[in-house]
């Protein structure tokens, strides 16, 4: 794999990390210049032009060919995206739209992001909602088979635990789901654009994904994709006339919801967001999804050996690599009481937890320098 494509994307199109070793992904991203022109002039422009009838119609043609682009990034069909604010508000759409047998019950693990439980909590009561217990950030597929039986529903998770960085065999739990007629629920907030998708292959019924982390877009942008399969399974709860076959015919009332996913989305856009996520899913197809997952991994690997050589640093885990993600948690001594804002004067852009440990999130626009800083400066605490 030619590197060399990474540094080229580092140096033209993401001037933060000339600012700081930043290595927090996993709590927000960082915008590329292309996502940051392409928003900025959205906003330019209806801020001298304003909107009128067409420029309007003209945003709707533009989110409908978007969903082409999303649909790329995941091995789906622009039939099967919508677009919404956030993971949890997608989330909904299934948990409360999905028809459920009596006594259903839901399977996750307690390193779940809170929205994946909650939703449930709120469907079927939190005495239906099992949780795969994990030991030292790790929940292996067999821990939510072993919770499975003849009520099990849905088995929800996020395909990348941001509490750890464990990344779930997927395909495994998919097989597992499709030929037990479970449904699989993911938020893919953690990993889209850095691990690769496959939505058909991995038997993914339902997946929400929210721009602000590897996506480097802005808060309040998503996209779900909702499988054909179970499309119609889905009643919608909440509708609204963008949802409607012909979203522009106001002549009558007649609500005639699209065939498509975007029968889930209930009025306008955040047209500048959808800019901004347009330049990062295309930035991300132009390295390759392969090339990507790849090149993340490998540091990823650098910064397990730096971290293992260390006297004074630990990995939680550690994982084996096909388990391993972009997100990697270090333990460091509690005594030094590190925060982020120390770490930030430091040069430094990472999340630290008052348990003693750093969560890292690396991205395709790092390199092994940062990892080299970062762990450079950890040691020098020691010092």
């Amino acid at each position: 794999m030619d590197t060399s494509k990474f540094e080229k994307i580092r140096l033209e199109q993401y001037p933060l990390v000339q600012k700081y070793t930043y290595l927090d992904t996993s709590t927000t991203g960082v915008f590329a210049t292309r996502s940051r022109d392409a928003m900025v002039d959205f906003i330019d422009d209806r801020y001298s032009e304003g909107m009128d009838m067409y420029d309007f119609v003209d945003s709707w043609k533009h989110a409908d060919a978007l969903r082409e682009t999303a649909a790329k990034v995941i091995n789906a069909d622009a039939s099967e995206i919508f677009f919404s604010a956030s993971s949890s508000e997608m989330l909904n759409v299934f948990t409360n739209g999905i028809e459920l047998k009596e006594n259903a019950n839901i399977i996750t693990t307690d390193l779940a992001f809170p929205s994946t439980v909650y939703n449930w909590f709120n469907r079927v009561g939190e005495e239906n909602v099992r949780f795969a217990k994990s030991e030292n950030g790790q929940p292996p597929a067999e821990k939510l088979f072993d919770l499975v039986d003849e009520n099990t529903a849905v088995i929800a998770l996020c395909m990348v635990e941001n509490t750890s960085g464990w990344y779930h065999d997927i395909k495994t739990i998919g097989e597992f789901c499709k030929s037990r007629g479970i449904y699989l629920v993911l938020d893919a907030t953690q990993c889209i654009c850095a691990m690769k998708i496959d939505v058909v292959e991995m038997h993914i019924d339902f997946l929400a994904v929210s721009s602000y982390k590897w996506l480097g877009g802005v808060f309040g942008v998503g996209f779900s994709y909702v499988s054909n399969r179970i499309l119609d399974k889905i009643s919608p709860k909440y509708v609204g006339w963008t949802g409607n076959k012909n979203r522009t015919d106001h002549s009558r009332y007649n609500l005639d919801l699209s065939d498509g996913a975007n029968r889930f989305e209930t009025g306008s856009l955040n047209w500048a967001g959808l800019r901004g996520l347009e330049e990062s899913l295309n930035i991300y197809l132009e390295l390759g999804k392969d090339d990507v997952e790849e090149y993340i991994l490998s540091l990823v690997d650098y910064l397990y050996e730096k971290v293992s050589g260390s006297k004074v640093l630990s990995l939680v885990g550690p994982f084996p690599r096909e388990r391993r993600s972009g997100i990697v948690y270090i333990k460091f001594p509690i005594e030094w009481k590190l925060n982020d804002r120390i770490l930030r004067e430091n040069g430094i852009r990472a999340h630290a937890t008052n348990s003693g440990t750093i969560r890292v999130g690396i991205h395709f626009f790092n390199n092994k320098e940062d990892i080299d800083k970062f762990v450079n400066y950890l040691e020098s605490l020691a010092v």
